[in-house]
């Protein structure tokens, strides 16, 4: 799949709804294939996580992605000086966030678009993607998204937030 999709966004967009509804009415399981680029062989953590990224969406290396630490969360739970990543995929004006950080009790990287949330409306880890077919679940509002890891424990949630768990 890498090398298939043009670096436009609404071609993203496009093959994002097509995987999703491909794994929806059919054996296609909307997984990437192939293994999975280790961030250790990469010039740079940050470059690592782009290129895991591009991976699971099957995006190819001319679709810009920036990368940078998060400020507000931690790269593994209970981590205080070692930050999610944070990647960045636009085109023009539009642009999707995703965190990129690591399940509890997981050696697996997690990415996790940055939504408002349902109750307070803050910026927070909404849903995980795993896959385009995910990204394009989130797209078409689908009902069974996986919840972000991080979507409960987020800082960013407003102090009253009733999803919060502290």
């Amino acid at each position: 799949m890498p090398g298939t999709i043009s670096p436009d966004l609404d071609a993203i967009e496009d093959a994002a709804l097509r995987a999703a509804i491909a794994r929806a009415t059919g054996p296609e399981s909307g997984i990437p294939s192939g293994p999975e680029p280790t961030i250790l062989d990469s010039d740079s953590e940050l470059k690592g996580v782009a290129a895991l990224l591009r991976h699971r969406l099957g995006l190819d290396n001319s679709i810009r992605l920036s990368v940078y630490e998060d400020a507000n969360h931690p790269l593994f739970p209970g981590a205080q000086h070692y930050r999610a990543g944070r990647v960045q995929l636009s085109h023009g004006r539009r642009s999707y966030f995703f965190i990129a950080a690591y399940e509890a009790g997981s050696a697996r990287l997690a990415f996790s678009v940055i939504a408002p949330c349902y109750a307070c409306l803050s910026p927070v880890p909404s849903v995980a993607i795993d896959s385009l077919a995910d990204f394009g679940d989130l797209l078409m509002a689908a009902r069974d998204q996986r919840e972000a890891p991080q979507f409960r424990s987020s800082p960013v949630h407003r102090a009253h937030c009733p999803v919060r768990g502290d």
